[in-house]
């Protein structure tokens, strides 16, 4: 009798444990059959075409848990990483732009007139992961997030197209690393809803760390000062079929002339004799403000995304304007979208990237975590720069399977 009660204690002890805490896998997994090509003057192409990462959503694997402290407080944790189901290194990789596909094309290109000159594999696999507290006063979290760039620009849903996919790739995001990009290092407060009211504050850097000083070792001009700072507040409105939120981002970036000391490290951990390398001085302070906003009807959906950026002493700016909408007859989704975005020269007024975007597509939801897709689009830089030197039109259809666990 008291071995059963001993038992039945321990039982009970480790079913309120677990119910105190939990930890959930989840993931998508997106692949589809796809066709790319982009185009410039003077004969230049680049096509490509087979089974790749799809188009309707970035493909991941992640944990997320909680843990309830007591006393209405909760800690949270959550690790995603991008992944590539059609790369042969699959965690090593992430399908992070709209680029051609290709081995050997850097990812790093997207500020080229379009897509098509870059690849679409970034080996900057971590989506985000951070630790946080949550109870009656809001949400904090700290450590590698979703900016509010990246929040109200895609993941709001105002963004009705696929920016996997030409034609939702530019307008949205014009430029947005400029402005501490779409995930960095730092804290953000959620408030708790007032009247349909959430706030998000966010205050950090970028990937690195906010700021790195240290004295000379090789050079007088070794590293001597590199700061970042990037700061944003949002605000997100909800009621009935209106969903709006409007945001604004400044980033401040200083660093001084320096020499660096470079070394690598060979597969034995054996360091390679010291390089410098040289880094010049930037010094400048950038903002953004966006607007976005959808109307859910009956028989429509429709969703707008708005920002205007302004990257101070390097003198451009920035604007775009992405407007979409969504018909669903019942499980079938078709969409429409369309943008414009440029980047002008402050000084001469001069467009140096000036995009025309269109895309459409059909969404069948085959169930609650089960859609198939196609979708098709183009991006076309119209300005004088593009035209003279590099790709202007890049298009690509997509027919897929999204599936998310």
């Amino acid at each position: 009798m008291k071995k059963s009660l001993i038992t039945l204690a321990v039982m009970a002890v480790a079913g309120a444990a677990q119910a105190q805490s939990s930890v959930t896998l989840f993931g998508v997994m997106d692949v589809g059959y796809g066709q790319h090509k982009t185009t410039g003057e003077g004969g230049r192409f680049i096509k490509s075409s087979g089974v790749m990462d799809g188009g309707n959503a970035g493909s991941r694997v992640g944990f997320r848990g909680t843990e309830n402290l007591g006393g209405g407080l909760s800690a949270d944790f959550w690790i995603e990483q991008g992944l590539s189901f059609t790369n042969d290194e699959m965690f090593g990789a992430r399908t992070a732009a709209a680029g051609h596909q290709v081995d050997g094309f850097s990812a790093s290109g997207g500020s080229a007139a379009v897509n098509g000159a870059a690849g679409a594999y970034s080996t900057g696999t971590n989506r985000q992961s951070y630790v946080g507290l949550r109870g009656g006063f809001g949400t904090v979290r700290v450590g590698y997030q979703y900016t509010n760039l990246y929040e109200l620009a895609t993941l709001s849903g105002y963004a009705i197209g696929s920016e996997g996919v030409q034609g939702g790739d530019k307008a949205h995001l014009i430029r947005q690393d400029q402005f501490g990009g779409t995930r960095g290092n730092g804290l953000t407060y959620i408030s708790p809803a007032f009247s349909g009211i959430t706030l998000r504050a966010q205050y950090g850097a970028g990937a690195g760390r906010e700021s790195v000083s240290g004295s000379a070792v090789i050079t007088p001009t070794q590293l001597t000062l590199d700061e970042t700072k990037r700061m944003s507040v949002m605000a997100h409105y909800s009621a009935g079929p209106i969903s709006a939120a409007v945001a604004h981002t400044k980033t401040n970036a200083v660093s001084s002339a320096r020499a660096i000391n470079v070394q690598t490290t060979n597969v034995y951990g054996a360091l390679s004799a010291p390089t410098t390398a040289a880094v010049a001085a930037a010094d400048s302070t950038r903002t953004l403000n966006q607007v976005g906003a959808s109307y859910t009807m009956k028989v429509a959906k429709v969703g707008l995304v708005y920002s205007d950026g302004d990257n101070g002493n390097l003198g451009s700016k920035m604007k775009g304007l992405q407007v979409g909408a969504s018909v669903p007859f019942g499980k079938t989704v078709p969409f429409v979208n369309w943008g414009q975005a440029s980047v002008t020269t402050a000084a001469t007024g001069v467009k140096s990237e000036d995009y025309k975007l269109m895309q459409i597509g059909v969404r069948h939801n085959l169930s609650n975590r089960t859609t198939a897709y196609i979708m098709t689009g183009s991006t076309k830089n119209d300005a004088a720069a593009a035209k003279a030197s590099g790709f202007t039109k890049d298009q690509k259809t997509v027919v897929g399977v999204s599936h998310a666990f």
